[in-house]
């Protein structure tokens, strides 16, 4: 419908005369077969409709609701089909073997960990007999003692019905598989010094079978999915020294884009290594146990398994890219990057606004780093120097292992979890005080400045000022903190408007028309909220995940590196974790907040395109300006 019309049409008779038109378009949307040509003559009648509302009806929703239409049978005619059962295809066809072929060093030194481990498991068992308790523990050693005694040796396989077993084996060998790979953070040796554990581990187990003459049995029952198992570990190893090689060897490159590139071909590598693990436990569960069936249908298994460990990971990589360079398609290229892709009047989702956040966090990690660290030693001291009594006796020490966040949800867990929060909020003034709400105001103030500081850094933007920044952002912060002395009701309230808060912040900051953005704010509550509380989820859960990390014994490994060295009482001990666990609470609360306030940066540009839909306009002007000659475009 074309209007050319100079009256006014009223809203309801706009609606009414057009809504069976949009809902055959959104059932089109919704079809399995698109046709394009059918897509592009509805594009062009839904612009002309927007273009009626854009004039008459600027703040109602119904022009929101024809922009999102109109985007999405843009992006229906224009999106490039994935294939997900063709992606998988050629990660294991191709990503993996490709990655597999170019590290093939960190292979051989890990399978060479292996054999060492191993070995030296065997050498101190033969020489201490109570070294396999010390390894294995009393409890298992005396169990498998007592199985060999039955006549049962490799009754361990035995103890638990199938299913739960395999649950309970595959959640738990993902769960070391894990932990090897992210050691790899530790310059790469961590993941070596957890191979060398199991590597002992494993040959404390063999000696122990060895040596009391049931070799042949230990051979045919473990092998059958220990095979598999141990050859996916050296994997997972190499994986996590990868994840740590470009932090410790980044070469020609910076540190931040050498972690990107050998950090993502250590991430797909351990991806690749979960089918196989989740297949040894189902042998372990459903096969092992048989220790009756013929040995030549078990010793089958494990020639079977070996040929496929040694055929995927090993002989098929070395004939396949043997003759190629180190140029992973779809790697980040091996060059320096400068920039970002980003444009301001496109719309991106959730996910990709994320991933931008991770890019420019990535292209400005040393300033990032230095920056949160001055805010966050600057926080800390203003604590200590102006309020230390009230934090001091309001903080709690929690002592919380990964493995009570993982496996223990019900042991006091809601109670640690509420302490964790009840820390953190003291940072942000939950106790309600004067001199913590001047301290909160400030710190959120520069957290907040700093994450503009670094977008602008990657990003530059024509009128962004510090000095506007700063006149916007401090008296917001100062006023929208004023919640923190209401009840839990405000603070709440103060929580969940914080995306909102940020992302109008950030217009404002960026230039936008002031008077636009008061317009479009019942419009981003109503149609947009959704998207802003996916950045709060987000910033939600990466700081739970932090804090627990926080709490995890490593805050006690390093007082007790102290306490090696420098004799503490038993107040300076608890003074001492204190201030460490302050520290970290506050330097993760900074990088959750920054990074929350970067997403939600990236964000207002996309809302305002929702709201005002000039780039999808622009676009439709050119769809007819587009000619195509031999196959090239041209304008």
């Amino acid at each position: 419908m074309h209007y050319h019309c100079i009256y006014k049409m009223r809203e309801r008779k706009f609606v009414e005369q057009n809504k069976e038109k949009w809902a055959q378009f959104e059932q089109d949307l919704r079809s399995n077969k698109k046709d394009p040509k059918l897509l592009r003559t509805h594009l062009l009648q839904i612009s002309d409709d927007l273009s009626y509302a854009r004039t008459f009806y600027r703040n109602r929703s119904v022009r929101i609701y024809l922009n999102g239409l109109g985007q999405q049978i843009y992006s229906q005619i224009y999106r490039s089909k994935t294939n997900v059962a063709g992606s998988l295809a050629t990660f294991f066809k191709d990503e993996i073997p490709r990655i597999l072929y170019f590290c093939r060093k960190e292979m051989l030194i890990a399978f060479l960990v292996l054999l060492l481990s191993v070995a030296i498991g065997v050498f101190s068992s033969a020489r201490d007999e109570g070294f396999a308790r010390s390894v294995l523990g009393d409890g298992y050693v005396e169990m498998t003692l007592e199985n060999i005694r039955s006549g049962n040796p490799m009754g361990v396989y035995k103890h638990q019905d199938q299913t739960s077993m395999f649950f309970s084996i595959a959640g738990n060998n993902l769960r070391v598989a894990l932990m090897v790979f992210l050691s790899g953070l530790l310059a790469s040796y961590g993941a070596m010094v957890i191979m060398a554990r199991n590597g002992i581990m494993l040959g404390v187990f063999i000696y122990f079978f060895y040596s009391r003459n049931l070799a042949s049995e230990f051979n045919l029952t473990v092998w059958m999915h220990g095979t598999i198992e141990i050859l996916t570990l050296v994997v997972e190893t190499a994986a996590g020294m990868l994840l740590g090689r470009g932090l410790v060897y980044p070469g020609t490159l910076s540190r931040a884009k050498a972690f990107s590139i050998w950090g993502k071909r250590g991430a797909m590598l351990f991806l690749s290594t979960v089918p196989f693990i989740v297949f040894a436990a189902f042998i372990e569960s459903f096969l092992t146990r048989y220790t009756g069936m013929p040995d030549l249908l078990r010793g089958l298994l494990i020639v079977l398994s070996l040929l496929l460990m040694l055929l995927y990971f090993v002989w098929y990589p070395l004939s396949r890219f043997r003759h190629t360079e180190d140029a992973d398609p779809g790697m980040p290229e091996l060059s320096p990057e400068t920039g970002i892709e980003f444009h301001s009047d496109a719309l991106y989702s959730n996910g990709q606004i994320f991933l931008k956040a991770i890019q420019a966090s990535g292209l400005k990690f040393q300033l990032l780093l230095r920056g949160l660290l001055i805010i966050s030693l600057a926080y800390l001291g203003l604590i200590l120097l102006m309020a230390r009594s009230e934090v001091s006796a309001q903080f709690v020490l929690i002592e919380m292992s990964l493995d009570d966040f993982a496996d223990n949800p019900s042991r006091n867990f809601a109670g640690k979890i509420g302490s964790l929060f009840g820390n953190l909020g003291l940072l942000f003034n939950r106790s309600g005080t004067l001199v913590m709400y001047a301290l909160s105001s400030l710190w959120l103030s520069a957290l907040v400045l700093f994450a503009m500081h670094v977008f602008r850094q990657v990003l530059p933007r024509p009128g962004f000022r510090m000095q506007t920044a700063f006149l916007f952002t401090v008296p917001l912060v100062f006023a929208t903190n004023l919640l923190t002395f209401m009840n839990t009701w405000y603070q709440l309230l103060y929580f969940l408007l914080s995306p909102l808060l940020m992302v109008v912040l950030a217009q404002l900051v960026f230039g936008f028309d002031v008077r636009q953005i008061l317009s479009q704010i019942p419009g981003m509550l109503t149609n947009a909220y959704s998207r802003m509380g996916g950045l709060l989820f987000v910033y939600l859960i990466s700081g739970l995940m932090g804090m627990v990390f926080i709490v995890s014994p490593a805050s006690y490994l390093a007082v007790w590196l102290m306490e090696m060295n420098v004799p503490l009482s038993a107040e300076a001990h608890t003074a001492v974790l204190q201030g460490i666990m302050l520290f970290a609470f506050i330097l993760l609360s900074g990088f959750c907040t920054v990074f929350f306030a970067m997403q939600c940066i990236f964000l207002s540009f996309t809302l305002r395109e929702i709201t005002g839909a000039e780039g999808l306009n622009a676009r439709i002007d050119q769809m007819g300006k587009t000619k195509k000659a031999y196959g090239i475009e041209t304008e």
